[in-house]
């Protein structure tokens, strides 16, 4: 492991250990005992879960059958061994891993390296394009969200990503017209900067112009849009199986929990999916005293009061079983924003991410949200391995041997 890589693992390290102690914090109540009881799931539904992430692994080997149509023909069967290496080697390695499978593919094909380094660049377009129209359509349209205090928040994030995408489309559609000009064009801005940083800029859009070069026609295009459509939504089915494998039998159990509509009008919304008890009922009365709310126990339980009048009854245990595609939808942004900070073998970033969406968002007890975070985790990311390292060993191919030829033909593309 190089000096660099070292520096980079302590520092991320350093990152989520400052998260999980302010986490923690949070989570002074954290109850162990709950967690080993709320991780009792239905392993019928895990095996379904999984197979739809292995589906989608045979999507994507499709894919890129389409994209390679104009340099040559192949079937779908022939790119599915190299995608599963691909994506345990992203499992395994981390970053370092990322271009192994354009680099087996290139082998596999008999086609330039740099060409599917393209396409794997003009492939994450498409995926957040695909993710984008289905989060867009799912906080403007869904009614299963509109009670959700964070929906505006939503909408926003939608804008700005729709914004991104359009963004992205017409520097595609630039490079693929006029890519020779722009690479030079870019490269003349840069070398003021670096030398060493134009020419790997000039490289990249150049790269990039012959990934786009393989949309063979507005057919492919069209194809290629409803194959990554169909990818994300096959990925929200599996999100939501894993939900809807704890038992919905759990929602009725324990005490009410702090709702996310009241945390969130506390100004505390760590508080939400905890219990409501006599430690966090002084933080939310301290938060909402000032805004003339408060809280009263009733024979029927609490009741949230302004100005002596009912408002509405809080303290509601929700459940993973009530989840559905609208609201995992949701969880699988924060799950992509959480995976920028990712340690080879054991993430981090995204499970933190999705367990504190579970609780801030969705008012997930704590204890279930830690289960639940890590179990899609293991299901969406770490289910490749097996089938990975098999067809690894078949082919008598080496994942880090891999991980340094492609990184180097990469530089050198």
């Amino acid at each position: 492991m190089t000096k660099k890589r070292i520096l980079t693992t302590v520092v991320v390290l350093a990152i989520l250990a400052v998260l999980i102690y302010f986490q923690v914090q949070h989570w002074r109540s954290f109850d162990w005992a709950k967690f080993r009881a709320a991780s009792h799931v239905n392993l019928l539904q895990i095996v379904l879960a999984t197979a739809l992430i292995y589906l989608t692994y045979w999507l994507r080997a499709l894919r890129w059958k389409v994209f390679l149509e104009p340099v040559c023909k192949t079937k779908t069967s022939r790119l599915v061994p190299a995608t599963f290496i691909g994506f345990t080697g992203l499992a395994l390695l981390g970053r370092p891993g990322e271009f192994i499978r354009p680099y087996l593919i290139a082998n596999k094909e008999n086609v330039s390296v740099s060409s599917q380094i393209g396409v794997w660049t003009v492939e994450r377009i498409f995926d957040v394009g695909a993710f984008t129209v289905l989060m867009t359509i799912d906080v403007y349209t869904s009614t299963k969200i509109h009670g959700n205090p964070y929906l505006s928040k939503f909408r926003l994030a939608a804008i700005a990503l729709c914004g991104l995408v359009a963004l992205l489309s017409f520097g595609a559609l630039m490079v693929r017209r006029q890519g020779p000009r722009v690479a030079s064009f870019l490269h003349r801005i840069t070398s003021k900067i670096s030398a060493n940083f134009a020419f790997h800029v000039d490289e990249k859009v150049r790269s990039f112009g012959d990934g786009l070069n393989t949309i063979a026609s507005t057919k492919s295009f069209f194809k290629l849009v409803g194959l990554s459509l169909l990818i994300w939504f096959v990925v929200a089915l599996a999100y939501r199986q894993v939900a809807h494998s704890y038992p919905a039998e759990q929602a009725a159990q324990g005490s009410p929990v702090v709702d996310v509509e009241t945390a969130k009008l506390a100004d505390t919304p760590e508080l939400a999916g905890q219990d409501l008890d006599s430690d966090t009922l002084p933080m939310l009365q301290e938060g909402l005293e000032p805004k003339g709310y408060t809280l009263k126990q009733e024979a029927s339980g609490f009741w949230l009061f302004q100005h002596n009048k009912r408002i509405k009854k809080v303290g509601d245990r929700p459940h993973l079983s009530n989840m559905d595609i609208s609201h995992v939808l949701l969880l699988m942004g924060f799950s992509m924003i959480g995976s920028v900070v990712q340690l080879p073998a054991v993430g981090g970033g995204s499970q933190l991410a999705v367990i504190s969406a579970l609780q801030v968002i969705f008012g997930i007890p704590p204890e279930a949200a830690v289960s639940c975070g890590i179990l899609l985790w293991l299901v969406t990311f770490t289910t490749c391995i097996p089938v990975g390292l098999i067809f690894a060993h078949r082919g008598h191919l080496s994942l880090r041997q891999l991980s340094s030829q492609s990184q180097a033909e990469e530089k050198k593309a």
